[in-house]
C-alpha cells in the first residue's frame, strides 16, 4: 500500500560528524536503509514517511554521501556505507590495499599510544605534514572509489533522484561581508553530483591535513570562480540542518527529522569537570560540536512556537504561510548503558583510532540503538531538547524488522552477510 505523496511526512537524516566514532553512523543508517528495503519489497514504500533529504559533516558527510549514493535499491546504500567503513579500518588484512598501507595496524596502534601520553608529556603543537596529508587523502578517495564503484579518474558521483544531499564546510579565509559568509555546503551544483574533493573539504581537519584549494563559486564576485581553502565541517554546521528549511516551500520542508549525535550532551566524567589536559581537549571537542548543532535546533524549536500559534489562522501572507511544525528525534552514541567499545573509551584520541574491533562496535551499537529507538516508536516523537507541544506527535510507526532479519539483503555479499550476522549478535 503506497499512500498519497501529499500525505506521507517528509523525513530528513542529519548526520554529525566525530572521525572514528562516526562508524557508529554506518550503524545506524545501514540498519534504517536495510529496513527501507523491508518496506519496499512488502510494499510499503513511502507509507510512513517520504526520505527526502540527508546531510552530514566530516565523517557523517562521507557516510550521508555513500548512503545517498545512486542505485537500485536501498540495500545497496546500506552495503556501501558498511564496505566503506570496511576498507577504512587499519586491519592486518592486506588484499585489496597498497603496500604502503600494509603496515597501517600497528601505525594506528602506535599512534593511539602516543595519544595515550599526552596528560604527561609537554603539549606541544606541530603543522600537519603536506606529504601525509596528500597520502592519506589519497587514500580515502580511492576508498570513496572503490566503494561506489568508479573508476580511478572519476572525480564525483550522483545520488538517488529526489534526494538531497547537504555536506557541510567553512571557508577558512572566510568573507568581509557578513559571518555566515564563510559557511558552505556542497555538493555546489547538485545535478552534477558531489564532488570527491567536496566530500574531502568536510573532513579537512586542520590538526591532521593541510587544506587543498577547492575551486568554487566566488561570493565576493559573482559569476566568477576562485580557488577556496576549507576546513572540516565542525567549524561550521556540525551537521547541517537549515539547509533542509531555508528558502524552500512548506511542502518541500521535512516533517520529520532524525539527527544522529555523536558528540554527548553531558560530561561524562568526574562530577568537578575535566582536569587533565586529555580531559580537557576531549571536552571542549565535544563542546564545539554539538555548539551549531544546538543553535539549530533551538531555531527549530522557535519557528515551532510561531507555526503553532499560526494555526488556524487565515489569508496569511507568503512568508508566514510556510511556516510549519517539525518533529526533532535523535539517535545518540553513548545514550544506552554501554559505556566502553572493545575495551576502548570514547575520547577524543579515540575519533583517531580505527582499530577493526573498535569500528565493528561502534557500527553494532549503532544498529541497535536505531532499532532500539525506531522499535520503540523514540524516532518518532520529539527530543527532550524540543517543545513538545509545538511538535506534531501523530506520524504513525512502522512495524520495525529485526536487525537480525536483514542479513537476507545481504546475501549475495557472503563476507557482508556474516558481519551483519556478528555485528546484530554483538548489538
Amino acid at each position: 500500500m503506497t499512500a498519497r505523496a501529499d500525505d506521507v511526512p517528509r523525513l530528513a537524516i542529519a548526520c554529525q560528524g566525530g572521525g572514528a566514532h562516526t562508524a557508529f553512523t554506518a550503524g545506524v543508517l545501514a540498519y534504517l536503509f536495510l529496513s527501507f528495503e523491508h518496506f519496499r519489497r512488502e510494499g510499503q514504500e513511502n507509507r510512513w514517511f517520504r526520505l527526502q533529504g540527508l546531510s552530514g559533516t566530516s565523517g557523517g558527510a562521507l557516510t550521508a554521501a555513500l548512503a545517498w549514493s545512486k542505485a537500485d535499491s536501498w540495500a545497496i546504500g546500506a552495503r556501501r556505507v558498511l564496505n566503506y567503513w570496511n576498507r577504512n579500518k587499519a586491519s592486518l588484512e592486506l588484499a585489496g590495499k597498497a603496500p604502503l598501507w600494509w603496515g597501517e595496524y600497528f601505525t594506528n596502534k602506535a599512534t593511539q599510544f602516543a595519544l595515550s601520553l599526552q596528560d604527561w608529556l609537554p603539549d606541544v603543537s606541530v603543522p600537519p605534514s603536506p606529504f601525509l596529508s596528500t597520502l592519506v587523502q589519497a587514500r580515502m578517495k580511492d576508498d570513496l572509489r572503490a566503494t561506489v564503484g568508479l573508476s580511478a579518474g572519476d572525480e564525483r558521483f550522483f545520488g538517488r533522484e529526489g534526494l538531497d544531499l547537504f555536506v557541510g564546510a567553512v571557508d577558512v579565509l572566510g568573507y568581509p561581508d557578513h559571518p555566515q559568509s564563510a559557511f558552505r555546503t556542497f555538493p555546489e551544483r547538485p545535478g552534477a553530483g558531489i564532488r570527491l574533493d567536496e566530500l574531502l573539504a568536510s573532513a579537512c581537519i586542520p590538526e591532521l591535513f593541510v587544506a587543498a584549494p577547492l575551486e568554487v563559486d566566488s561570493r565576493s564576485r559573482p559569476g566568477h570562480r576562485e580557488a577556496r581553502f576549507f576546513w572540516d565541517g565542525l567549524y561550521s554546521q556540525n551537521p547541517p540542518i537549515n539547509d533542509f528549511f531555508i528558502n524552500r516551500p512548506r511542502e518541500a520542508k521535512p516533517d520529520l527529522l532524525w539527527v544522529v549525535q555523536i558528540n554527548p550532551n553531558q560530561y561524562e566524567g568526574s562530577a568537578c569537570g575535566p582536569v587533565t589536559p586529555s580531559e580537557q581537549i576531549d571536552r571542549r571537542n565535544e563542546l564545539s560540536g554539538n555548539l551549531s548543532l544546538g543553535q539549530e535546533l533551538r531555531s527549530i524549536d522557535v519557528v515551532n512556537k510561531i507555526a503553532t500559534q499560526l494555526t488556524g489562522l487565515r489569508k496569511l501572507p507568503p512568508e508566514l504561510a510556510d511556516y510549519k511544525r517539525v518533529t526533532v528525534s535523535v539517535v545518540g552514541l553513548g545514550e544506552r548503558p554501554r559505556k566502553d567499545f572493545a575495551g576502548v573509551r570514547l575520547d577524543y584520541a579515540s575519533k583517531l583510532n580505527r582499530d577493526p574491533a573498535f569500528i565493528d562496535a561502534l557500527i553494532a551499537e549503532g544498529i541497535a540503538a536505531a532499532a532500539e529507538a525506531a522499535c520503540g516508536g523514540q524516532l518518532l516523537q520529539p527530543h527532550p531538547s524540543m517543545s513538545r507541544q509545538h511538535c506534531r506527535c501523530d506520524f504513525s510507526n512502522p512495524d520495525w524488522p529485526d536487525p537480525r532479519d536483514l542479513a537476507a539483503f545481504l546475501a549475495d555479499d557472503p563476507a557482508l552477510a556474516r558481519q551483519w550476522a556478528a555485528l546484530t549478535a554483538a548489538g
